[in-house]
């Protein structure tokens, strides 16, 4: 009987910049899913019972540090989001499928999600 693995263990793969990049699309989809879920049940509880929040209370949390750094986050993960997207319209299409534009378009994605990460941070 041969003791050897039917498959390979995820040990012995090395992460690729596609599969990196894909799991991070698929990250960032849920988190703006649950956020879409969050910021709906906001709305409708401020519609049906407007005495439930206090403006001067949540002015005062959505100017706080904390308040800020989850905008923050918001904006990386939906614009992360949105750029790939992109990037992954383009693969559809057949632009950008060689190993070097790969590497190019991955690099040119986390280069403007972070000037516009730094543009935004500094606005808010």
């Amino acid at each position: 009987m041969n003791n050897r693995p039917l498959s390979p263990h995820l040990q012995i793969y090395k992460i690729q910049v596609t599969s990196f990049f894909s799991g991070m699309h698929r990250i960032t989809g849920i988190l703006l899913f649950c956020l879409l879920i969050a910021v709906s049940w906001c709305y409708i509880l401020h519609t049906w019972v407007p005495d439930l929040f206090i403006v001067s209370y949540l002015h005062t949390l959505s100017s706080s540090f904390f308040a800020k750094l989850f905008y923050l986050f918001c904006f990386i993960i939906l614009t992360y989001h949105f750029l790939n997207g992109i990037r992954y319209l383009l693969w559809d299409v057949g632009i950008g499928l060689g190993i070097t534009s790969v590497l190019v378009s991955a690099t040119v994605l986390m280069l403007v999600l972070l000037f516009s990460s730094v543009i935004f941070y500094f606005n808010i």
